[in-house]
């Protein structure tokens, strides 16, 4: 009971923040931009954000198959689709979806646990690459005054520096890890210096550059069907931003309210009037749900049987060997 009310708490925070943030900005207003909304731009966003999904699935599947794996697409899109629901929709800490992606990964596509392990570290590398391109290019275009944008510029080259070191020097890094855990790196990085330098990635990075485009876009249309027009580069600074805080390990799902306020605060930064912005971002969450839902929830209903973690994937996890190849 006090486990359940403990993970209940981050969600309440999140949701308050966003309750808070309507009451201040007029729930007449709010409500005013949402009522006006068109629902053929609303599907189109839609679309464009489940294509995303699609797209972030078939990054992942170009990645695995990088490391001479043969997996089917449809069961790699049906994986990620399952991975972004549920960080998404149930509190199960910003890593749950991706602990039931490695283990629907092990138990129906027999991909092992450390491939998946290293498809998900590399896919998040490559996301954060993009992302910085985007925060370069709006310093480019002079919308270099926003300090979040220069500290998330430089935590993703920091991210990206530190994986590709560990891609050159395998053997440096497992030699750093602490003794107990020697065995377990040697097991984890193994795979991810391989999955980098594999054609995989490459393929993987072109379909990265299309996955947050098409998310980007289903957030310009989310504001463009309540009537609200922002400018192409305003969301080369605030969407990675909306990315990042979509990441963050809060324990709330999709770091709801979050980064629905975070992203507002930005957008408003950039001189979108706060209601507006507030509005528009209420949208995006919406669609975003409709979305996830539409890619993820029918692999939970339908094929939950393959969620449970086999032995394999407990030892590993305490590394306790190499049971998981």
């Amino acid at each position: 009971m006090r486990r359940t009310l403990v993970r209940a708490i981050p969600p309440a925070v999140g949701a308050a923040a966003l309750a808070s943030a309507i009451y201040l900005s007029g729930p007449r207003r709010i409500a005013a931009y949402l009522g006006r909304a068109d629902p053929a731009l609303l599907a189109a966003a839609a679309l464009s954000e489940a294509s995303a999904i699609a797209l972030t699935g078939l990054a992942w599947h170009s990645i695995v198959r990088g490391m001479s794996l043969r997996p089917r697409a449809v069961d790699s899109l049906k994986a990620t689709g399952l991975e972004i629901f549920v960080d998404a929709t149930i509190p199960m800490g910003t890593l749950g979806g991706e602990f039931l992606r490695i283990t629907y990964a092990y138990n129906k596509m027999r991909i092992p646990i450390w491939n998946s392990v290293a498809a998900a570290v590399v896919l998040r590398v490559l996301i954060a690459g993009v992302l910085a391109s985007l925060l370069a290019s709006a310093a480019y275009l002079g919308l270099a005054r926003l300090s979040a944008m220069w500290l998330l510029l430089a935590a993703s080259v920091a991210a990206i520096a530190a994986v590709a070191a560990v891609a050159a020097f395998p053997s440096k890094a497992v030699s750093l890890a602490p003794g107990r855990y020697r065995a377990l790196a040697e097991e984890a990085i193994g795979p991810v210096a391989a999955a980098l330098r594999s054609k995989g990635a490459i393929a993987a990075l072109g379909l990265v550059f299309a996955e947050i485009a098409s998310s980007a876009a289903a957030q310009m249309l989310a504001f463009s069907a309540l009537g609200i027009r922002i400018p192409y580069y305003f969301v080369m600074v605030a969407y990675p931003i909306y990315d990042v805080l979509l990441a963050l390990p809060t324990g709330i799902p999709g770091s709801f309210g979050v980064a629905d306020v975070g992203t507002s605060i930005i957008y408003a930064s950039l001189g979108v009037r706060w209601p507006a912005a507030l509005a528009g971002m209420i949208a995006t969450r919406i669609v975003c749900l409709i979305s996830d839902a539409a890619m993820g929830l029918p692999v939970l209903l339908l094929e939950a049987g393959r969620m449970a973690p086999p032995a394999d994937i407990r030892r590993a996890l305490r590394g306790e060997g190499r049971g998981a190849g």
